[in-house]
Order: C-alpha cells, then sequence, then structure tokens
C-alpha cells in the first residue's frame, strides 16, 4: 500500500488558530507560595560538592550507564513502534 503523503495546513489556518487560542487561553498564576516552596525542595548543592562528584570515578561510570542504558531503551521502543506501525500501513 502507498503511503499517503501529509499536506500541511495553509499558513493563514495557523494564524487564525492562534489568534483564536491567544484570545481564549489566559495566563494563570500559580498559587501563593508555591514558588518559595518549590524553592526549598530543589536545592543545588555548593560547587565543591559538584566538583567531589565529578571527580569520581564511580559516579562518572554511574552517569555514563546511565545514559547508555536511556539510549539503547529509547532506540528499542522506536524501533518497535516503527516495526509496528510499519505492519499496518
Amino acid at each position: 500500500m502507498p503511503r499517503r503523503k501529509t499536506i500541511p495546513p495553509p499558513a493563514e489556518n495557523l494564524s487564525d488558530i492562534e489568534a483564536h487560542l491567544a484570545v481564549t487561553l489566559k495566563p494563570v498564576a500559580p498559587p501563593r507560595g508555591f514558588s518559595q516552596r518549590l524553592r526549598e525542595r530543589v536545592r543545588i548543592p555548593e560547587p565543591r560538592l559538584i566538583a567531589e562528584r565529578i571527580a569520581s570515578w564511580r559516579f562518572f561510570f554511574v552517569a555514563v550507564g546511565g545514559v547508555m542504558s536511556a539510549m539503547v531503551l529509547v532506540i528499542t521502543v522506536a524501533r518497535a513502534l516503527f516495526h509496528l506501525v510499519g505492519r499496518r500501513s
């Protein structure tokens, strides 16, 4: 079966949609104290501690291993989805 080519919508339709959304959607302010509580929960370590972690070979290997594992997982999921979608069309 031949694949269908998707035709992008005309630019004037996008500008109409953007104008409608600009009128419809309003900015929302977070509740009082939310940003303060968030700042308290997210703590940035001191530069000295960051330097110690970077210098640690064990931390380096764990970080690299985590990144590599995540990449393999993403590639595996992408291949599986591509395989499933490719069979249906």
